[in-house]
C-alpha cells in the first residue's frame, strides 16, 4: 500500500501512468502529486506521451458515412434478432398488440440510442447552461460583451488555468459563470471553419487526466476533457463535431 511520500517511488509513478494501480493506490499517488509539482509535471508529460503513442498506433477512423451505415446495420441486426426471439416466445394472440405498441413508440423495441446512452456528466450540463446564457447575452444590446481576455486575472480569481487558444479565435464574450462544481469560466469565440464556439472550464473537484471525448446531439457537438483538476467543455454546431474534437485535442496539448 502507498501511505506516505517516502513510499512513492518511480515504479509507483510509472504504474500510475500505465493505469496499473488500485483506486486506493491512485488516490495516494494523486495526493503525493498535489504536493510535488515537479513530479506532477513529469506524470503529465508521460501521460501525454502515452496518449500520442496510442494515437499513432490507432488505425484511422472509419469515414462518417460508412460509420453511420455500419451503425444502422448493427442496429438492424439487433432488432431482427430481438424480433425472432419475440416470435418464438410471445403467443400469436399478442403479436397484434406488440406491433401496435412498437408503431406507437411505446414498446421495448422503441428505445432510442439517446435514451440508452450513458448519463451526461454534470460538468457538461453546466457548460450547456453557460453556453445558452452566452448566446442570450450576445443578442442583448443592454448586456455589454467582454472581448478582452485576461487569463492570469481569471486564474487568480478562480484557480482555473485556461488552455492556449489559437490567435485566430476571436473572443466575443467572457464571463465567470456559477455552476454546481463552483465558479467556471465561460468564453464565447468566433472560430474560422467552426463558427461560434463556447469554451467552459471548471474545477472538477478531483485530479484526473481524461482524453477528449465527443458527445453528439441533433443540434450540437460537445467535446470535453480534463487535465489535472480542471475540466474543459467545448460546444459548437452539430455539423462541426469532428472538427470540434480535433480542436479540443489541440487545446488539451497546451495544458501539459
Amino acid at each position: 500500500m502507498l501511505k506516505n511520500d517516502i513510499q512513492i517511488t518511480d515504479l509507483d509513478l510509472n504504474a500510475y501512468v500505465d493505469n496499473q494501480l488500485s483506486d486506493a493506490q491512485r488516490f495516494e499517488v494523486e495526493a503525493y502529486l498535489s504536493r510535488h509539482p515537479e513530479a506532477a509535471a513529469q506524470v503529465m508529460r508521460d501521460l501525454a506521451l502515452n496518449r500520442n503513442l496510442r494515437r499513432a498506433l490507432t488505425p484511422p477512423p472509419m469515414p462518417r458515412p460508412l460509420l453511420g451505415m455500419a451503425r444502422r446495420l448493427v442496429l438492424a441486426r439487433r432488432r431482427d434478432a430481438t424480433l425472432r426471439r419475440v416470435l418464438r416466445i410471445v403467443p400469436a394472440a399478442l403479436l397484434v398488440g406488440l406491433g401496435w405498441l412498437a408503431h406507437a413508440g411505446l414498446g421495448p423495441l422503441s428505445i432510442s440510442e439517446g435514451q440508452a446512452s450513458a448519463p451526461t456528466p454534470p460538468l457538461v450540463t453546466a457548460a450547456l447552461s453557460a453556453h445558452e446564457v452566452s448566446l442570450l447575452r450576445a443578442d442583448l444590446a443592454s448586456q455589454p460583451e467582454i472581448t478582452e481576455l485576461d487569463a492570469e486575472e481569471l486564474r487568480a480569481a478562480t484557480g482555473i488555468r485556461l488552455p492556449g487558444f489559437d490567435p485566430d479565435w476571436t473572443v466575443r464574450d467572457a464571463q465567470v459563470f456559477p455552476s454546481p462544481q463552483g465558479p467556471g469560466i465561460e468564453i464565447l469565440f468566433e472560430v474560422p471553419d467552426l463558427g461560434p464556439v463556447s469554451h467552459f472550464a471548471v474545477r472538477a473537484g478531483s485530479f484526473d487526466v481524461t482524453l477528449p471525448r465527443l458527445i453528439e446531439t441533433p443540434d450540437q457537438g460537445i467535446a470535453w476533457f480534463q487535465i489535472g483538476e480542471t475540466a474543459h467543455v467545448l460546444i459548437a454546431g452539430a455539423e462541426r463535431a469532428d472538427a470540434l474534437l480535433d480542436a479540443s485535442q489541440t487545446l488539451s496539448d497546451t495544458l501539459y
